[in-house]
């Protein structure tokens, strides 16, 4: 099982740094950053920074998404971090989650997101794009770059297992079988479009910590429960919410503030609190607990055929402890 890591570069670079060539020193083979611009700084020169300080692992955006940048500009910015890693770079692309909510929009929809994939596939062939019905010009250094899908619903993981080089899969420890059936929608898509499902890379992403006791890991990743009430939007992932929270998830999910997203102890925090979403939100997304558990999940995920479990750092109030705990579950798996 390969590991990897998901950060974002908030007020000191030399914190941000220090985490990326931690994870590089403990042998792990991806290092992504999030694209949430208005409370982070930027996707791109972050990722420069970890192509750097981490050579031996591939990058990437987890996630970048539409609109909030022109296809041509994310194309380049992409290429130009092909050439500087050598070939280690990976797009992750989705729907939109903060970023397209500091700007005012809510996520692509599913002719918005193969819109943005179309365009960007071209530009990575060296070819010419149409967005928005205008012709955009090809780049002059154009390079292949893989595109992986982060999918939740039906349709997206029917996307997935369509056209993407690789899967994103949010992963309980707690809720593997949910995760299988996530995969199984994936390989089915793969099929009936008659694709060798073998060729889709899978990753595992979850909000991650390793701590003697459950309880302590909780507290945490607190930051990072409040997203999984962002992420409860669909609604097939609506009917998963028991009704008398349901009016104050959809609170929740409209008065977040993107510019203070994953921020440890920040406002969206005490807003969860606030709302009772607290205990349910805990129940997805997370994989918190000892050495051991974290290493059973490992075990079972990899049966399962996920190639790399990915870490998400920047609402973890410790990135670092939670850095050596995953590699500590990877050698005791």
């Amino acid at each position: 099982m390969k590991i990897g890591t998901c950060h974002l570069w908030g007020g000191d670079v030399e914190t941000y740094r220090a985490e990326v060539r931690l994870a590089a020193s403990l042998g792990y083979e991806l290092i992504t950053v999030g694209d949430s611009p208005a409370g982070w700084h930027d996707l791109y020169v972050s990722l420069t920074l970890a192509a750097l300080d981490a050579p031996n692992a591939r990058i990437a955006p987890l996630v970048t998404s539409p609109f909030v940048r022109h296809p041509l500009a994310s194309a380049n910015a992409l290429c130009s971090l092909q050439d500087l890693s050598g070939g280690r770079t990976v797009l992750g692309l989705a729907t939109g989650g903060s970023s397209v909510m500091a700007i005012g929009r809510g996520p692509a929809n599913q002719a918005e997101i193969v819109a943005e994939w179309d365009a960007l596939a071209a530009l990575f062939a060296g070819q010419g794009a149409t967005v928005d019905g205008r012709h955009v010009s090809a780049l002059r250094f154009a390079r292949h770059v893989p595109i992986f899908y982060s999918a939740f619903g039906p349709k997206a993981l029917a996307l997935a297992g369509q056209r993407a080089d690789g899967v994103i899969l949010f992963a309980c420890a707690d809720q593997l079988d949910d995760l299988q059936r996530k995969i199984d929608a994936v390989h089915a898509a793969a099929r009936a479009a008659g694709r060798n499902t073998g060729d889709i890379e899978i990753w595992a992403l979850s909000y991650v910590a390793v701590r003697d006791t459950r309880a302590a890991a909780i507290a945490d990743i607190k930051a990072f429960l409040v997203v999984n009430g962002l992420a409860l939007r669909t609604p097939e992932a609506m009917a998963l919410v028991p009704e008398h929270l349901q009016a104050p998830l959809r609170e929740l999910q409209s008065r977040y503030d993107p510019s203070e997203h994953v921020v440890p102890g920040g406002p969206n925090i005490a807003l969860m609190d606030e709302l009772g979403l607290t205990e349910f939100l805990s129940g997805f997304e997370t994989t918190a607990g000892p050495v051991d558990y974290v290493a059973a999940a490992l075990r079972r995920m990899e049966a399962m055929g996920v190639s790399t479990f990915i870490a998400a750092l920047p609402g973890n109030a410790d990135p670092q402890a939670a850095i050596r705990g995953l590699a500590a579950a990877r050698d005791a798996m």
